[in-house]
Parts: structure tokens; C-alpha cells; sequence
């Protein structure tokens, strides 16, 4: 199963850079969807801010942690972390659409709300590039594909 999750090593890029500034803007992407969704949204049960506070804060904590390379522990983290903000997320949309909450009935329970949907695609962007740095495919900043020719 590796061996085609990998594409047995034909498949690689070298471009930590890019990969590591792509996770922060879907994470933020993600977090501010929901900052606009908790702004426009009235009236907003507590219950509801405080998921939004939360997701708000795993995304920015995930990307702080991401950013700054001064050890290789500190960004492996951020990744961790963002993948599991994702999945969370993802967990709750999913469920969310199936059973509408209370109080926020215009928000759950359909599956035609658009900043839902683009809260949902910038997550499993994440959780996609997420798992393609696990597998060697992509490799994040601080790390470089150690390539020889």
C-alpha cells in the first residue's frame, strides 16, 4: 500500500517553501471562514463561539508553529496540529449536516452553505498536502528532499 501511496518514489517535489507557506494559507483560509461565519452570524449560541474560538486557535497556533524553522521539532508540530484541527473540523461538518444544532439551525443541516463548504475544502486541501509530506511526496520547510544525481 505504501509503494502506491508513494508512487514507489517516481513522484517527489522539492519545494519546501511553497508547501510550507500552502499549509498556512488553508489554515488561516480555514480559520477565517469561520471568523466570518461567527461575525455575520446572529444571534450566536455560546456554544458555537467557543467551537469558533477554539478552531481559530488551533489554525493560528498551527501556523505560527509551522512558520519559524529555529528547530525541526517546533514546525512538526504545527503540522500535527493543523492535521488534527482538520480532521476535527471535518469530523463536525460532516456531522453537522446530517443533525441540525439548536440555534444555529440556518447554519447545519444543509449541505448548500457555501462558507461551510470552503471551510470544508480548505481542510481536506490541508489534510491532502498533510499526508503527502508523510509520504515523501512533498517535503515542508525546514526539510529538503536529499537528492543526488
Amino acid at each position: 500500500m505504501y509503494r502506491i501511496l508513494t508512487f514507489n518514489g517516481y513522484v517527489a517535489f522539492n519545494v519546501p517553501r511553497f508547501v510550507t507557506a500552502l499549509g498556512s494559507v488553508l489554515l488561516l483560509a480555514l480559520a477565517a471562514v469561520h471568523a466570518y461565519v461567527l461575525v455575520t452570524t446572529t444571534p450566536v449560541p455560546p456554544y458555537f463561539t467557543v467551537y469558533c474560538a477554539a478552531l481559530i486557535t488551533g489554525c493560528v497556533c498551527a501556523v505560527v508553529a509551522i512558520g519559524p524553522a529555529v528547530k525541526h521539532v517546533l514546525p512538526q508540530h504545527g503540522w500535527r496540529l493543523g492535521g488534527l484541527v482538520c480532521v476535527l473540523y471535518v469530523g463536525v461538518y460532516l456531522a453537522t449536516r446530517a443533525v441540525s444544532l439548536p440555534a444555529v439551525a440556518a447554519l447545519t443541516g444543509r449541505w448548500d452553505f457555501a462558507p461551510g463548504t470552503l471551510a470544508f475544502a480548505c481542510a481536506g486541501g490541508f489534510i491532502a498536502l498533510y499526508g503527502s509530506v508523510l509520504v515523501g511526496i512533498n517535503v515542508a520547510y525546514p526539510q529538503r528532499q536529499d537528492w543526488r544525481d
